[in-house]
């Protein structure tokens, strides 16, 4: 499924859960893209687009060498 299909899906979802209120469209796609964005994010098999990449920190005084 393509990314503005989940989009629309999720929107839908979310004025659906709201209760069907008109002209907030907009409002249920900023949040259901932002809901996506965040799975996609959170979620290394859910197929989107990894923003950022994590990567461990290293342990203080790591790979220094300390006289004896």
């Amino acid at each position: 499924m393509d990314l503005e299909q989940r989009i629309r899906e999720r929107a839908y979802e979310i004025w659906e859960a709201e209760g069907r209120p008109d002209g907030q469209g907009f409002e249920h796609w900023r949040r259901a893209q932002e809901s996506i964005d965040y799975d996609a994010d959170n979620d290394p098999h859910s197929g989107g687009i990894e923003t950022s990449v994590a990567q461990p920190m290293p342990k203080p005084g790591a790979g220094e060498e300390t006289e004896h």
